[in-house]
């Protein structure tokens, strides 16, 4: 039997329960037999670009169905009798399906849930109850849906569609790789590591936009610049490093950018994906991007490693230039949103710290004693870190300034690994 999702890379979990629900259409006796209900209808939910409406295209094909597709194109008085007449068409040729395209946009954003449309495809979806017609809906997000279309009945099996894995988003790249004119030594781990939680749709433009640039230059092949280039531009949005920045400043954002970085590697080996010192949207000057544990996983030793990481970059500067570090606001505010995790939320230093009623003083000062005694530690330890490899933190410094952006690769190099 023909496989129709082998040209989607990856999401091994997401086809596999989309195989069994055609394997219950195709065979629907074997299912009665067990006892299992019918499924009327699925919901692919997932961010932009993640290869639903891909996804839903090749369950059609695998069905071997007529299908019948609904998407809304433009806001006018008709789009309520497409709908309508889309199910009856796919009622008068059942066995059918209907797939409703990004279905949370059929209705206006401040439709709500009462909006003519849901109200429309839920009363078609009961009318056809009793027909062999399925439909298959996709949405960026469900928030906006009425529950009592995604009850049992309706829509009421849905699977999620994340972005892609590391090792998903790595096969990814090297696939859109191989159909461009790209350099035999260009490093896919890194890449996808660089772009870590992007869309399907967000791996390939990068790509897209890297053979633009090489293009562009008259370049035989597409190289690692163009991509780490691409990425700075369109998936991180770091503007170019302003030329009337002073020497010396350009070297204490390279120093306090290096010192997140080691201080990640060192404590979270292998976690660290780019380190620029070009401003992306949420900082002063430059940013570092390392890879986090599932929350499932924390524990109160991996929140203080957490916590020594937001500091490391004012460490850095101090311990390098003996001035306080002006750009570590951000920093500060990361490090004591971990404290309060450790002494409020998590109430690791006794329930004398656990505050519901935060107009009593002495507990409020209480507790922000606590943390800012819990950062200060912290803060201490990872600038004896520092002072311990600074030879480690020189080359990192020294490489920033000579590259301005270094991805995984680079990072690993410098730790000789």
């Amino acid at each position: 039997m023909k496989d129709f999702f082998e040209k989607i890379i990856g999401y091994e979990d997401v086809k596999n329960q989309l195989r069994q629900i055609i394997d219950m259409l195709r065979n629907k006796e074997k299912y009665e037999k067990m006892g299992a209900r019918r499924i009327n209808g699925i919901l692919l939910d997932g961010e932009p670009g993640t290869g639903k409406t891909t996804m839903a295209n090749c369950f059609i094909k695998a069905t071997g169905r007529e299908s019948f597709i609904v998407r809304k194109k433009k806001s006018d008085g008709k789009f309520l009798d497409e709908i309508s007449n889309a199910f009856e068409e796919a009622a008068a040729k059942a066995p059918s399906i209907i797939l409703l395209d990004d279905l949370d946009k059929f209705a206006e954003k401040d439709g709500g849930e009462d909006a003519e449309e849901f109200v429309t495809v839920q009363a078609c979806i009961d009318d056809i109850r009793d027909k062999d017609v399925f439909v298959i809906a996709t949405v960026n997000s469900d928030a906006s849906m009425p529950d009592s279309l995604l009850r049992d009945g309706r829509l009421g099996l849905k699977i999620v569609i994340n972005t892609p894995l590391k090792n998903e988003a790595e096969a990814i790249i090297s696939h859109y790789l191989s159909e461009t004119v790209a350099a035999g030594d260009l490093d896919a781990k890194s890449i996808a590591r660089m772009m870590d939680g992007g869309s399907c749709a967000t791996l390939e433009t990068i790509i897209s936009l890297a053979a633009m640039k090489s293009a562009y230059n008259n370049q035989e092949k597409i190289e690692m610049k163009n991509i780490v280039d691409a990425c700075l531009d369109d998936f991180f949005h770091a503007a170019e490093i302003d030329i009337s920045i002073s020497d010396d400043t350009l070297k204490e954002v390279a120093y306090h950018e290096a010192g997140h970085a080691l201080a990640a590697e060192i404590l979270d080996p292998d976690s660290v994906s780019i380190v620029s010192m070009r401003k992306d949207r949420s900082s002063y000057l430059g940013f570092v991007r390392y890879s986090r544990r599932s929350r499932c996983e924390y524990t109160f030793e991996y929140i203080e490693k957490l916590m020594q990481i937001s500091l490391a970059g004012k460490a850095a500067t101090e311990i390098v230039f003996g001035v306080s570090d002006m750009g570590a606001n951000n920093d500060l505010h990361k490090a004591f949103d971990h404290a309060e995790t450790l002494v409020d939320d998590t109430c690791s230093f006794g329930f004398g710290n656990w505050i519901q009623d935060h107009h009593d003083a002495v507990a409020v000062e209480n507790r922000n004693r606590e943390m800012a005694s819990l950062v200060e530690r912290n803060y201490i330890a990872v600038k004896k870190l520092l002072i311990e490899n600074r030879e480690l933190l020189d080359k990192f410094a020294k490489a920033l300034l000579e590259k301005t952006t270094l991805i995984y690769s680079d990072v690993q190099k410098l730790m000789n690994k």
